[in-house]
């Protein structure tokens, strides 16, 4: 069966068809539609899908959402990201909407993660568009995002199959495709997988450029830093794009939490919403700061410091330069990421850029061609972090709304359920999901005593671990990011100091904390 339906969405999806699916979709709220939804009501409301309906269109289009036209999506059809490099930026433009839709549409049908996908769309239209894929390999961390990605690279025909028995996966997967460069599926690897692509290239003396894509929330962990560290010493022409979306842990807001958890988040500083003046700003100083111009000059003055002042005195002056560039990005404009110190990553040994709009294609195509044009002159002779600042779900108001920005849905997602048949109201009959009784029970101990804490690695909602913070507050609660090792001796050490920690992680996860849980537990 599952091949059959493999069959039927590659057949449907390669070739001009009749049909489409009739428009039904999911408001924000009541009374309120999103821009890439069509209103139904229950008069209105067509019946499932069965993916062949009698329209005129041209195109494929097997999900829940309004049929639109993707003549370049169409056009590139499944021959991969080389005519990007000739697409205007208009045309550029175009192209993310078209994908947009065109993930949205395959989620519909498929399920499976939605919001990651949606904020770094123009992000992977700028990447394939700027960098020499496949050879330029783009390490993306998790990879939950990808699916953006894998509709540019050759994949679209088979969308529909996302994480179906015999479809594409639902992450980056080198068996899949010569574009996925590193196999993913969990976090904090991009950085380390990117800069060995660098270092072999060097070895081999091959040209090109290695990039890892990395979120705040997997930035949380420590082999990231680790990698960083390495590829700071060694000056690895690596480029680390940080993708902020201010969304740390899943859910990031719940309860008394008001901020995304660690120093770092407070660090990166969140971008306000509303008000994107201080972030252009931000932009514009960015193009500068990679320009070729500016780049010439740095070099021309430390040339001249060397020169001309005594070692110490030139080490200071060397240092002014980071000084400045850093309080430029620090001024306090709303907006802008204000407070988010550079300097940090300067003192690795990166070039650090940003923060710049990872929403604003033109901002990105502009920027990561003066870096890629710089690495190749060796104007730029190490490592660049270009931090990038995205709206989780952008282009998809009910995704914006929501308070996990729909980081995972299930099939259907968008159509409107009829009255008193909602998946998420509460059964009358049935066992409460396994989760809410271990919270609920975690509770009750926690209750009774009060040396009892309990542990979460960014995933309060998913164990149960909001529940107890709902009553106990952060004072004994610990969101510890996506660092699961952390996690687990720290544990270890609140139970060696007299307290009854509960660490609750996924036993996906935990295979980042097994040496912890034999050695140090």
């Amino acid at each position: 069966a599952a091949r059959r339906r493999i069959r039927r969405a590659r057949d449907a999806a390669a070739a001009p068809r009749r049909g489409r699916v009739v428009a039904v979709a999911a408001a924000a709220s009541p009374g309120k539609e999103s821009p890439m939804a069509a209103s139904a009501t229950a008069d209105s409301v067509a019946p499932p899908p069965t993916m062949m309906q009698d329209e005129e269109e041209e195109g494929p289009n097997q999900g829940y959402f309004p049929h639109r036209p993707t003549p370049l999506l169409d056009a590139l059809g499944d021959e991969g990201t080389h005519p990007l490099k000739s697409m205007s930026i208009e045309q550029l433009k175009e192209l993310a909407e078209e994908v947009r839709w065109q993930v949205l549409d395959a989620v519909s049908v498929t399920g499976g993660h939605l919001g990651a996908g949606l904020g770094v769309v123009e992000l992977t239209v700028a990447l394939h568009h700027v960098y020499d894929t496949p050879r330029d390999e783009i390490c993306w961390d998790v990879a939950h995002q990808c699916q953006p990605h894998k509709v540019l690279t050759g994949r679209r025909s088979e969308i529909y199959t996302l994480r179906q028995g015999g479809g594409l996966a639902g992450f980056a997967k080198r068996k899949e495709s010569v574009y996925d460069a590193f196999g993913a599926g969990h976090s904090t690897t991009s950085i380390s997988a990117a800069v060995g692509f660098e270092t072999a290239r060097d070895r081999l003396g091959k040209e090109g450029h290695s990039i890892a894509v990395i979120g705040d929330g997997a930035i949380t962990g420590g082999m990231a830093w680790e990698a960083m560290n390495h590829a700071g010493g060694m000056r690895s022409k690596v480029v680390v794009i940080l993708n902020d979306n201010g969304q740390v842990s899943l859910p990031t807001f719940y309860n008394k939490v008001t901020t995304p958890v660690g120093a770092l988040s407070e660090t990166l500083a969140s971008t306000a919403l509303g008000d994107d003046s201080g972030l252009r700003m931000q932009d514009s100083f960015a193009k500068l700061e990679t320009s070729e111009g500016f780049q010439r000059g740095r070099e021309f003055l430390k040339g001249v410091s060397k020169s001309m002042l005594p070692e110490q005195l030139s080490s200071a002056a060397a240092k002014l330069d980071e000084y400045t560039r850093d309080f430029v990005k620090t001024v306090p404009f709303k907006g802008s990421g204000s407070g988010s110190r550079g300097e940090l990553f300067e003192q690795l040994g990166f070039y650090y850029v940003g923060p710049i709009d990872g929403n604003n294609l033109e901002t990105l195509i502009e920027v990561l061609s003066n870096i890629k044009r710089e690495h190749e002159e060796g104007l730029i002779n190490k490592p660049v972090f270009l931090h990038i600042k995205t709206k989780k779900g952008h282009g998809y108001e009910p995704a914006q709304k929501a308070s996990d920005k729909l980081h995972a849905v299930k099939p259907k997602f968008n159509v409107p359920k009829p009255p008193g048949n909602s998946e998420d109201a509460p059964q009358a009959t049935g066992a409460p999901p396994l989760t809410k009784v271990f919270a609920d029970a975690l509770v009750k101990e926690a209750e009774a005593d009060d040396k009892i804490v309990a542990i979460t690695a960014a995933m309060p909602g998913g164990t149960g671990i909001g529940i107890f913070e709902k009553h106990f507050g952060p004072e004994r609660t610990f969101d510890v990011g996506i660092a699961e090792q952390h996690a687990v001796t720290f544990a270890g050490g609140l139970a060696a100091g007299g307290l009854k920690p509960f660490c609750a992680i996924y036993s996906t996860f935990l295979q980042r904390g097994y040496d912890q849980l034999v050695h140090d537990v």
